[in-house]
């Protein structure tokens, strides 16, 4: 055994000791050292994977569903280069993630050899941390290598979640002959547990801080939740029910789809339109969370700001792309909901829901019958459209999914129309950046950490960009369902001033094509279908949910009718009596 496999035994090792369950490599001959030592780990899991990209966003939706950081591996030059997109989508939306990059000795560099770039903080700021120890040797004790490791998983999650960066470069050979595997000796680590324990500083929130608030606060206001930790969602519920305020919970959230929060006004972003927004009076906004969706929502805290504007998140990062927000709170979520609640009880408030919060669930309520009205019209249809299509959707997925959001109309679509009927299901998307890119990839790796099946929907753009990852369908553990909406192009485009321009829209932005996805369903296996209505998309879904098996069920839709549905949606809305909120 020589340096560089010594070196791939003890770094596996100590990951595994961190209990890191998601190895996702792509082969290639300078990660050698890194590669077989996985494979010969049996607390390792691996996953191998045809191109780099696909194994980043892979890893990202395995540890979005976790919590705990997944692994890359991959070799040297361009393949590190195609992890870039969901690192910096790990980086924004933080989520922890470890790149380890191979490469070439640095006799190598800038000698025109084979496969050799210069790596060194190959992925700029949008990593955390990087590190590069050299090549393994005699110098670079097993102890600090350890500790290297150590440092690494710990800089994933602390003091902010995100991606980190170990450039790993190894000369050769990687593997050394029989006669001379004596000459090389290292300590070997026996100790069961990791090298280094990282106890992480912890913040408390003083009480101060929230006797402050609640006494600056007026009665009313509004109760704003974007992405917040899973583990959050229960102290979130208890601040809803306690404070009583009407609750505007994204699609990232957790908290928009299913019967699961107290106060919410499902259709808020509806209520928000501009001939409708000047109704209604807000005192205050409580954000907690990441950013959420609605431009209507962002824009109303530009153009119309509170008289109290508070962020609560977990992190010190500035999100506030309004700039209205005059006191930030860093926290972790569950506490300051726990403390406040806390707070409010001790105050012993009479528990009758507030006049202004009646207001805006009596307007949601007439929006949800106006939507039912609206929907269950076109059901029986031959012309499927993409809000129709999705609002149904969220009607029926099953409580045992999971459900996955691709960008541009999906996740508009779900969050502007989507259902509160349906079941409470755990629910992800790539925000951060908000890609097209690597989102099957993303959901494959959500479902595998989730350890259940889940719910994709997706444009055909996005399918376009991730074709590689139909395999990743088939060989799914897991049920993955793949709800496609085949508009041929980029019908979000459709909903923007540039379609007015006629003469440039169509080639440039329009991006058209004819493609339909049934061969490469065929090609990877998959079963698919093609619905001709929203009631045979229900049947065919509930079908395929029965069988539990990976499926693509493609939908064909017109994207220039998308503008004349919303604004069919918005006249009506219009109509409909709100005098009497």
């Amino acid at each position: 055994m020589n340096w560089n496999e010594r070196w791939g035994e003890l770094i596996v090792e100590e990951l595994v000791r961190h209990n890191t369950e998601c190895f996702c490599i792509s082969p290639g001959s300078r990660s050698t050292p890194l590669t077989v030592a996985v494979a010969k780990n049996p607390r390792a899991k691996s996953v191998i994977f045809y191109d780099e990209r696909a194994a980043a966003y892979y890893a990202l939706g395995h540890a979005r569903a976790t919590g705990r950081p997944a692994v890359v591996i991959c070799t040297s030059g361009t393949a590190a280069a195609n992890y870039l997109p969901a690192v910096i989508e790990a980086s924004v939306e933080q989520i922890p993630l470890l790149v380890l990059t191979a490469d070439r000795p640095p006799e190598l560099l800038d000698t025109g050899a084979n496969q050799a770039i210069n790596q060194t903080f190959l992925f700029g700021t949008h990593v955390r941390w990087f590190f590069d120890p050299g090549c393994p040797g005699a110098e670079f004790t097993a102890e600090a290598l350890l500790s290297t490791i150590d440092h690494a998983i710990s800089k994933t999650c602390h003091p902010l979640y995100g991606p980190v960066h170990l450039n790993l470069p190894f000369r050769e050979p990687f593997f050394e002959n029989a006669a001379n595997e004596k000459n090389f000796e290292i300590k070997h680590i026996t100790e069961k547990k990791t090298y280094v324990r990282n106890t992480s500083f912890r913040k408390i929130l003083p009480n101060q801080e929230i006797k402050d608030l609640l006494k600056n606060c007026p009665e009313s206001g509004i109760l704003s939740i974007g992405r917040v930790p899973p583990d959050s969602l229960d102290s979130l519920r208890k601040l809803a029910e306690e404070l009583a305020w009407p609750v505007f919970a994204d699609v990232t959230s957790g908290l928009r789809l299913g019967n699961n929060c107290p106060n919410r006004i499902t259709y808020y972003d509806q209520l928000l339109l501009e001939d409708l927004a000047a109704k209604w009076e807000i005192d205050a906004v409580w954000h907690i969370g990441f950013p959420p969706t609605s431009k209507r929502w962002l824009t109303r805290w530009g153009k119309n700001p509170a008289t109290q504007m508070v962020w609560i998140s977990d992190h010190a990062e500035r999100h506030d792309q309004s700039h209205k927000f005059r006191w930030k709170i860093e926290a972790e979520i569950s506490e300051f909901c726990d403390q406040v609640v806390t707070e409010l009880q001790l105050e012993k408030r009479t528990k009758i829901i507030p006049a202004k919060t009646q207001k805006w669930l009596q307007a949601s309520a007439k929006v949800e019958s106006l939507l039912e009205q609206h929907f269950q019209a076109d059901a029986e249809k031959k012309e499927i459209d993409d809000f129709t299509l999705t609002r149904r959707l969220t009607e029926i997925i099953p409580e045992t999914h999971g459900f996955f959001i691709g960008n541009s109309i999906p996740v508009r679509a779900v969050d502007m129309l989507g259902s509160g009927k349906g079941a409470d299901i755990p629910i992800a998307l790539n925000r951060g950046a908000s890609g097209i890119d690597g989102l099957i990839a993303s959901a494959c790796g959500y479902s595998c950490g989730l350890h259940r099946p889940v719910t994709l929907l997706i444009g055909d753009l996005s399918a376009l960009h991730d074709l590689n990852s139909f395999k990743l369908l088939a060989d799914s553990p897991e049920p993955i369902l793949l709800v496609l909406l085949n508009n041929h192009g980029g019908g979000v485009f459709s909903l923007l001033p540039i379609v007015r321009q006629t003469e440039i829209f169509e080639p440039f932005f329009g991006t058209p094509h004819h493609f339909d996805f049934r061969p490469v369903a065929e090609m990877f296996g998959l079963n698919y279908s093609r619905p001709n209505s929203i009631n045979d998309f229900v049947k065919i879904y509930t079908k395929a949910v029965q069988e539990k098996k990976s499926a693509v069920i493609e939908i064909f839709t017109e994207r220039t009718k998308n503008p004349q549905q919303l604004e069919s949606l918005r006249q009506k809305l219009m109509k409909c009596a709100f005098e009497s909120s």
